[in-house]
């Protein structure tokens, strides 16, 4: 009969213990953008968000503008993924979209990986992209290699 009592008083112990909240990654993981499918995010913001962050509509940051950016950044992921589900400022929850938590999410990690990477050039921390030597290549040498690639692949050889 005790031994009935200790049994269930380890498994009342090891199911709290189980049920207790934990962190859910290391430090600084909720914070990483990378947890996120940026490639989705970059879908639903240019579809979704982009007519009022593209010009500024309702007071929205423009996207790619660092001084509208450079104190949200600094803020924690969460708390802007928070504000554009709930709304904040002008902004209306969810930008007044039919979209997913996920979607939002992925949207605002996005943007946030993007505008650190331009506010982190413009004050100096990142070098700027590099846009290779003069003349080395233009846009009519990209398209005749692109549609060279594209005739090799479809060669008639190719496929017998």
């Amino acid at each position: 009969m005790r031994l009935y009592r200790y049994v269930w008083a380890a498994l009342a112990m090891a199911a709290q213990a189980l049920a207790a909240p934990g962190p859910s990654g290391p430090a600084g993981y909720e914070n990483d953008v990378r947890t996120y499918n940026l490639a989705h995010g970059r879908v639903v913001f240019s579809e979704r968000c982009m007519r009022c962050h593209e010009s500024g509509r309702k007071g929205a940051p423009v996207f790619g503008d660092a001084a509208d950016w450079k104190a949200r950044v600094r803020q924690p992921l969460d708390t802007l993924i928070e504000h554009a589900l709930t709304g904040h400022g002008r902004m209306p929850p969810r930008g007044d979209q039919l979209i997913s938590d996920q979607d939002v999410a992925a949207a605002v990690a996005y943007v946030v990986n993007r505008a650190r990477v331009i506010v982190a050039v413009e004050d100096g921390e990142l070098p700027p992209p590099a846009t290779g030597p003069e003349g080395s290549q233009n846009d009519d040498t990209a398209d005749q290699a692109v549609l060279q690639m594209l005739l090799l692949l479809l060669e008639r050889d190719r496929w017998k």
